[in-house]
């Protein structure tokens, strides 16, 4: 009966042993140990890091990373740092996920694979200030509530802080409320005092960012002076009228004063010496008849409400001048030769206009002769085109002009014998600037010129 028990018992143990040894021989043929493994932690954004890993085995391995079950390939700024993997600047978005470290036995191809890490990455990024309600600022009213936002977002959730013209706004205010997980500032009612510069800083526990670019919030007061029309400067002739025209408005209406540059107020019941021949209009606008002078200057449109700085606006009246042009020297051009003049205009203002001139008739701006800015442009000179030219300018003051004598020389071959020039027979010059001329003693300078020139076309 015992040997009868005994012998099912004897063939139970056998399994169980064989068990145990495979166990015990396979356990030591993939003893892959993980001496250090990566752990999460916190990182900077664009600081460096080190995921560490390494592994402990009997043969070769292959280490390797995954992010998110995803080889990570190297790159310069994250790779593979032996067995590690290092950050040489962290990047919110594309380090964002779960690592791995993974060990490969060369031989068996059995993998081991590590704990997963992640990173807690810190970061602050600078944005601008933008209005949020209303739509847009064409739709800021007084008395309306206006929000703006502040684009600096971070991890962790920054503190913001809201300025107006550079001073800090305190939560405590009861004209404003700030929503710091909306990262709002809100203005409700908003009124003329809530005018101004606005921006915003925010800061955690990566560090602090101000806005990149920040909003101007303007709202008018009804009380407040507005422009409506601004003067403009005058340039008028001597004698002659020059009016200014100025506007402003505001509830109630606003007043509106003259003043001329030495600080003399302008009324119709006062006027002074200098200014004696002025009015001002009902609507503003200052007229001045018969300018001398001594009314050239800066003039003041002053207008103030009820509430509010005064609002200067300044003209300027100039009189018209021109000064005298420069003298033209005579000109002798060859014929079939393309020949310019230019006309320097006077100093004046305004600019004076230039224009040429010839026997009375406006020059054209395109043909043979043409007038091209200041220059009169002859692109063949023949000799009927001799004689007088005038440059004309002009402007408010007046008008100046010049006149140009311009002879126009042709070669010719004399008779034998005649219009010899220093022992040269045959060789002689005709004029044909000046119709029916003829040649003197005196005249030989003309001669001796033109001959040079013949010269040097042979």
């Amino acid at each position: 009966m015992g040997a009868a028990r005994g012998s099912p018992a004897g063939s139970r143990r056998l399994p169980l042993l064989s068990v145990l040894l495979l166990q015990l021989l396979g356990g030591t043929q993939a003893a892959m140990v993980f001496i250090k493994q990566p752990s999460s932690q916190d990182a900077l954004q664009g600081r460096r890091a080190l995921l560490r890993c390494e592994v402990e085995a009997p043969g070769p391995v292959h280490v390797y990373w995954l992010l998110d079950g995803a080889p990570v390939q190297d790159t310069e700024r994250r790779f593979a740092q032996g067995s590690s993997l290092s950050f040489a600047a962290v990047d919110r978005l594309q380090d964002s996920g779960t690592f791995q470290c993974v060990a490969r036995d060369d031989v068996t191809g059995e993998e081991a694979r590590s704990a997963n890490a992640s990173f807690n990455i810190k970061w602050i990024e600078a944005g601008p200030v933008v209005l949020k309600h209303p739509a847009s600022e064409a739709e800021i009213q007084p008395q309306t509530q206006v929000t703006l936002r502040c684009h600096i977002d971070g991890h962790p959730r920054p503190t913001y802080q809201w300025f107006r013209d550079g001073s800090p706004l305190s939560d405590g205010q009861s004209n404003h409320t700030v929503s710091s997980k909306e990262r709002n500032l809100m203005l409700r009612p908003a009124g003329p005092e809530h005018s101004g510069l606005y921006s915003c800083c925010a800061h955690n526990a990566f560090g602090q960012a101000c806005s990149t670019q920040n909003f101007t919030l303007s709202i008018a007061d009804e009380s407040f002076a507005r422009v409506v029309l601004a003067p403009q400067d005058v340039v008028v002739a001597r004698n002659e009228e020059a009016m200014f025209h100025c506007q402003f408005s505001a509830q109630p209406l606003p007043s509106l004063q003259w003043v001329f540059e030495d600080e003399t107020p302008i009324t119709n019941r006062s006027r002074p010496p200098h200014l004696r021949r002025a009015t001002v209009f009902a609507n503003g606008s200052l007229l001045l008849t018969q300018v001398r002078p001594r009314n050239a200057g800066v003039y003041r449109c002053i207008g103030q409400g009820q509430r509010g700085p005064p609002v200067i606006l300044e003209a300027t009246l100039h009189l018209a001048e021109i000064e005298d042009m420069p003298l033209f020297e005579p000109r002798v051009f060859t014929a079939g030769s393309e020949e310019r003049v230019t006309c320097f205009p006077p100093k004046g203002l305004p600019e004076p206009s230039v224009w040429w001139e010839h026997a009375g008739v406006r020059l054209p701006t395109h043909g043979r002769v043409y007038q091209k800015g200041h220059e009169l442009v002859w692109t063949s000179i023949a000799e009927s085109d001799a004689g007088v030219y005038t440059c004309h300018a002009a402007n408010l003051a007046g008008q100046r002009r010049q006149n140009i004598n311009i002879t126009v020389a042709s070669e010719h071959l004399c008779p034998e014998g005649q219009g010899e020039v220093e022992g040269n027979p045959g060789l002689g010059v005709m004029d044909r600037g000046f119709p029916g001329a003829h040649w003197r003693p005196s005249q030989f300078w003309a001669l001796w010129v033109v001959s040079i020139h013949y010269q040097e076309l042979e």
